[in-house]
């Protein structure tokens, strides 16, 4: 519930406390691709006066993608997404026939998971897996001795590499071991999302994940699940839950190009939040801002270059409430507010 109104909730239905913005040079592009790879349904689509799309809603199962074009000088900003799936290895083959590339082919991981990676023809990557059994720790440790579990992970850090580094990931690449792995059956009860996970969930990429999870902490009362620590002191994988979802980071490397995020958080109460960010060393790009919708919405730039739409409601409104005030000249100074103020810095990491 909000502290502006303790009966109104926090979320509102049918969504999630954080989702993903992707944003492109062609929205309704990525919406052709993400419709026919993954199933999306479009629930929202906002189109200015230049034809543009200023804001697009896409549902994937259980979560929901945002999305607006992008302005002609910001630089590309691609997402990195990881989306659970009934079928890997169907929306894999699904993802190439709508025009997607492959980053990563499909293997079996020791935790129990089958996926591999996809880029869209707009840019961004897709971590199409699914859930296929329950392994324990000790049985994942077990199988990290394998040598076909350890090439795959030893080829999906490659691989990667080799994507944000502009090398072509080859077929003649993926190691024979990878090749050969074959989809096993779903273990009898098992969900093809994991138990406390959603359909689609972002990755943070950073070149300082230790940093992001303490931000997240101090400005957005993240708790930290876990951290994998790598042999050079990097962070390989971590994973943080704010409110019902789940934040991916891993550290970024050295040559890697600057990948910032860019995410819609609905908090309880708007402006201790966004006090919160700036304390734990945010910068504001817009201010906390009533909007006809019934939301406060601000956004801040974290130290390590992303950015957080912080919304918070603060009126329950009818579709005939909101499109009567959008027309007062306090809300349509807000939207100009909000839509005219500059969120890229070109070349800052």
């Amino acid at each position: 519930m909000t502290k502006a109104d303790p009966i109104i909730s926090t979320v509102p239905a049918g969504y999630s406390s954080v989702s993903p913005w992707i944003i492109s040079r062609n929205t309704d592009a990525l919406f052709t691709f993400m419709t026919k790879a993954f199933g999306a349904k479009e629930i929202d689509r906002v189109v200015g006066e230049d034809g543009s799309i200023g804001h697009a809603e896409a549902r994937i199962a259980d979560s929901v993608v945002l999305a607006f074009d992008s302005r002609p000088h910001w630089p590309e900003t691609p997402a990195y997404l990881r989306l659970y799936i009934d079928d890997a290895d169907a929306a894999f083959a699904a993802a190439l026939a709508a025009g997607g590339r492959s980053v990563s082919e499909l293997d079996n991981s020791a935790w129990g998971d089958r996926g591999g990676r996809i880029q869209d023809p707009l840019g961004n990557v897709w971590w199409i897996m699914s859930h296929m059994e329950v392994v324990s720790e000790d049985e994942a440790a077990r199988r990290w001795q394998a040598p076909e579990y350890a090439a795959g992970m030893s080829y999906a850090i490659d691989s990667l590499d080799r994507h944000m580094t502009g090398r072509e990931n080859r077929r003649e690449d993926v190691p024979e071991l990878v090749r050969n792995m074959t989809a096993p059956p779903r273990a009898e009860g098992v969900r093809p999302v994991p138990e406390g996970y959603r359909s689609v969930e972002p990755w943070i990429i950073s070149r300082d994940t230790a940093g992001v999870l303490d931000f997240i902490t101090a400005a957005f009362g993240a708790q930290e699940a876990f951290r994998v620590p790598m042999e050079d002191g990097s962070i390989g994988h971590a994973e943080a839950r704010i409110g019902d979802s789940n934040i991916l980071a891993f550290d970024s490397r050295p040559n890697w190009p600057p990948t910032p995020a860019f995410l819609r958080l609905y908090v309880d109460d708007g402006d201790a939040t966004f006090a919160a960010a700036l304390a734990a060393g945010a910068t504001a790009v817009t201010n906390m801002t009533e909007m006809f919708w019934g939301e406060r919405v601000g956004r801040v730039r974290d130290p390590f270059g992303n950015l957080w739409w912080i919304h918070c409601r603060v009126a329950e409104l009818t579709a005939e409430e909101a499109y009567e005030r959008a027309a007062r000249p306090e809300f349509v100074q807000a939207m100009e507010y909000v839509t005219g103020s500059e969120i890229m810095t070109p070349g800052k990491d």
